[in-house]
């Protein structure tokens, strides 16, 4: 019998094979596939829980509820630890923050209803984004978004349709300005502003839609009116847009009532109105509803005595925990918003970059002209109300703490109200 060599081919395929082995048994970890996406920063945060705080597991996990904070990081990450009222946080950089571990249940839905099933926390976990309803979330925040929501669909069998919006699922009792049983008791992350497919939500199911409803079609309860005005985006585009654009800022006008802004916190007392004369109140503190003045701005969950101060003040100011769009709502990214920085320099909104590095301290003016120095010629502009003056060593004053104008010194800057 005759012993031929292999082929050079297989002798090849016999070394690779060989070589592949070797490696393999080097390096375990090399056969393994690859995430899809890589895991987003996470920090434990369950630490700052109450000592007292009784965790408990839920019934099932059937639902994510997709949540905006409604205030900055700090300000959100004290609330919704403070009672475990959420399971997770997104900062606006894309770190996630764990409140509270996933198995448990965190009590972030409140009094909701969704396909006749209530009490949704028992049943859900809770995502909260750092944001507003009327203010778009950032790349890096939907990037961790989506990681989560693929992490909890697979390993709770979770199809895109029951990922909800906290506005979808809650509900509110009737009161004075609602007659019946109704969804918008909520209005976070924003019917208008969270976008389901940038969340890796893209089922074509009908049930993946803002417009489903199944306990409003069922007549348990009537619609959100801010859907009524999403349902126009697909028959009249320009009314849709135009309606939103009413709708965007928390100020009372004829079509933006405070209930239409605040839903059920209009009368709250984390919820702060201002009134066009400066005079600052809480939601608990007003009597007379129906004399609140067009123009009042609302800022919501205001849960600190030095938010309301700066709310209050001639000129307001960042604090910590407060953040620009707090005081210039949509418009603090305006080149019409200017920033005064403690040390007195000065930018407006489309000159800044990093949101989340303004100090404590700086002043905001929202839609004001190009400051000017203050000259012979223009000081009777200098005595309107709104007038505010940068007086050299950065001291910031409003026209009514500047009895007599012709003392400010020389180099004083001034910025007049559009």
């Amino acid at each position: 019998m005759i012993l031929r060599s292999p082929p050079k081919t297989a002798t090849w395929t016999i070394h690779l094979l060989t070589w592949f082995v070797f490696f393999s048994v080097l390096n375990p970890l090399s056969l393994q596939p690859l995430p899809v996406h890589a895991a987003p920063k996470i920090i434990d945060y369950q630490n700052n829980l109450p000592r007292k705080f009784n965790k408990r597991r839920r019934k099932s996990t059937d639902y994510i509820i997709i949540h905006s904070t409604e205030s900055g990081l700090a300000s959100g990450l004290r609330s919704l630890a403070r009672g475990g009222y959420t399971n997770y946080l997104v900062a606006r950089n894309g770190t996630v923050y764990r409140i509270l571990h996933k198995d448990y249940r965190a009590n972030h839905a409140g009094r909701s209803m969704w396909n006749r099933r209530e009490n949704i926390s028992d049943y859900s976990i809770g995502i909260e984004l750092v944001g507003y309803h009327n203010n778009a979330f950032t790349r890096e925040q939907y990037k961790s978004l989506k990681w989560l929501i693929e992490v909890f669909q697979k390993q709770y069998k979770i199809p895109d349709w029951e990922v909800l919006e906290h506005y979808r699922v809650a509900f509110g009792k009737p009161n004075r300005y609602v007659k019946k049983a109704h969804r918008g008791r909520k209005k976070d992350p924003g019917v208008f502003n969270f976008s389901r497919s940038r969340a890796g939500l893209t089922s074509k199911d009908k049930r993946n839609s803002v417009l489903y409803d199944p306990d409003v079609q069922a007549g348990r309860l009537i619609t959100d009116p801010d859907i009524d005005v999403a349902r126009l985006k697909e028959t009249d585009g320009e009314k849709y847009a135009e309606s939103v654009a009413a709708l965007s800022e928390n100020v009372i006008t004829a079509r933006n009532s405070a209930w239409r802004i605040a839903r059920e916190e209009y009368n709250s007392t984390l919820t702060v109105y201002r009134f066009p004369n400066g005079t600052v109140m809480r939601g608990d503190e007003i009597q007379d509803w129906e004399k609140i003045p067009k123009g009042t701005r609302l800022y919501l969950n205001r849960q600190e005595d030095d938010s309301v101060q700066a709310v209050a003040a001639h000129v307001p100011i960042i604090k910590t925990g407060f953040t620009a769009f707090d005081i210039a709502g949509t418009s603090y990214k305006r080149s019409d918003t200017y920033y005064i920085f403690p040390k007195g320099t000065i930018k407006h909104g489309q000159q800044i970059r990093r949101w989340s590095r303004i100090p404590s301290g700086t002043r905001v003016l929202v839609k004001y002209n190009k400051p000017v120095p203050l000259t012979k010629t223009n000081r009777n502009t200098a005595r309107k109300p709104e007038t505010v003056f940068l007086v050299p060593k950065s001291q910031v004053l409003a026209a009514a703490q500047v009895p007599d104008v012709s003392r400010l010194k020389s180099g004083t800057l001034m910025f007049v109200k559009k």
